[in-house]
């Protein structure tokens, strides 16, 4: 049966709501590919910002290691040196606790005799030993006293660099770092087994009259080898700043090298 005018009118109703359809779902494709690529592109920032995050993450990381390492390692080597000092004072201890429980040998008595004794001629004493010789140990009570002006011109001094071999240094620390006015600096550096420390004038006054109560006490003829040279050669650098003083600005800095060497060959020989 053909159509009305009537069905004509619906079948033009359905055909334009089918037409807004697919102009409605062509719409809501656009919106979908839009949000998909907003979607991706946020996939990608947030990938390239984690990536940046953890790239700075590991620098700050490796900063903070760094740094880390450069705060404890100067402690660190302040406990070394404490616990040196520490050692010093303990075999000190050691050394003078058995000192007096040996004790001096006991002289037996003289027995008595009617007749006087005829005084015998007193020897004629030895000429005194060179500092650098190993001084014999002395008795308590027997040891000569430091000069009192070398101590007086070494607390004048404010600061002064120390070269010397890292055993140097330590068998320095071990004998002066008991003293009261001894101070282990805070910059120590250790350059290929050298030492370079600066020291005050207290510390350097300790040092004088520890090595000095060594060369004659030492347990050993080595110790008191070794201490007398160190105690020489301090005293060296403090008699040069006596006989040449001079305060504040505009002087050399002290510095104190314990680093003996053999004169260098002029050729002299040869060109006879």
């Amino acid at each position: 049966m053909p159509f009305g005018s009537g069905d004509r009118a619906q079948l033009q109703q359905v055909i334009e709501q089918l037409g807004k359809l697919a102009t409605d779902l062509a719409a809501v494709k656009q919106q979908v590919a839009d949000q998909q690529h907003t979607i991706d592109q946020i996939r990608r920032d947030t990938t390239a910002a984690m990536t940046g995050g953890l790239t700075e993450m590991r620098a700050i990381a490796r900063d903070a290691l760094t740094r880390t390492d450069e705060v404890t390692s100067g402690p660190l080597a302040g406990i070394g040196g404490e616990l040196v000092a520490l050692r010093g004072a303990v075999n000190r201890l050691d050394s003078r606790l058995q000192a007096r429980a040996a004790g001096p040998p006991e002289t037996p008595a003289d027995p008595p005799s009617a007749e006087p004794e005829v005084e015998k001629p007193q020897a004629t004493p030895d000429p005194e030993p060179s500092a650098l010789a190993p001084q014999p140990i002395s008795e308590p009570g027997s040891i000569p006293e430091p000069d009192e002006e070398t101590l007086q011109a070494a607390a004048g001094i404010s600061a002064a660099t120390l070269h010397a071999h890292r055993d140097t240094w330590e068998f320095l620390v071990k004998h002066a770092g008991t003293d009261r006015h001894f101070h282990l600096p805070a910059g120590v550096h250790d350059t290929e087994g050298t030492i370079l420390a600066k020291v005050s004038g207290p510390s350097l006054v300790a040092a004088l009259t520890s090595l000095h109560d060594v060369s004659h006490t030492g347990a050993d003829p080595g110790t008191r080898a070794i201490a007398a040279h160190l105690h020489e050669r301090l005293t060296e650098t403090v008699q040069e700043i006596l006989t040449r003083p001079h305060r504040g600005d505009g002087a050399d800095p002290v510095r104190i090298v314990i680093d003996d060497r053999a004169a260098p060959d002029d050729g002299g020989d040869s060109a006879q």
